[in-house]
C-alpha cells in the first residue's frame, strides 16, 4: 500500500500492511473531514490486532485551541479499538509547523519503524 487521499482511503488496505499511518487535520469544530467520515467509521470495526499505528495531525492553535487536532485523538482511539499497537503518540503539529515539527517527524517514523 502507497498513500491515499482522503476520499481514496480505504480503511481495508491495512489489513495487508505492518504499519498503519493516518495524516488528518481537523474540521469545523472538532470533526473529521468530510472525506475521511466513512474511513473514519470503518476503521475500528477492521481486523488490525498486532499492527503498529501512528497518527499524525495538523491544527491551528491559536484559532481553534479547543478543537486542536482533534480528530487525530479520533483516529487514535478507533485504531485503539481495532487492536493496534501504538508505535509512538499522536503527533500534533500546528499550521505554521517550523524546523522542530520536521525533527518531530522524523523521530515519529523512526519510532513506528522500531516499534
Amino acid at each position: 500500500m502507497g498513500t491515499d487521499d482522503a476520499e481514496d482511503a480505504d480503511e481495508e488496505e491495512f489489513t495487508g500492511v505492518d504499519i498503519c499511518v493516518i495524516a488528518t487535520y481537523t474540521y469545523n469544530n472538532g470533526e473529521v473531514s468530510a472525506n475521511f467520515v466513512y474511513f473514519e467509521e470503518n476503521l475500528r470495526k477492521q481486523g488490525l490486532k498486532g499492527k503498529v499505528y501512528g497518527v499524525v495531525g495538523s491544527g491551528d492553535k491559536e484559532y481553534h485551541s479547543d478543537t486542536y487536532c482533534f480528530a487525530a485523538e479520533i483516529f487514535n482511539e478507533d485504531f485503539q479499538q481495532a487492536g493496534t499497537k501504538k508505535g509512538h503518540d499522536v503527533l500534533k503539529i500546528d499550521n505554521k509547523a517550523d524546523e522542530k515539527d520536521k525533527e518531530a517527524l522524523k523521530e515519529f517514523v523512526s519510532s513506528l519503524t522500531n516499534a
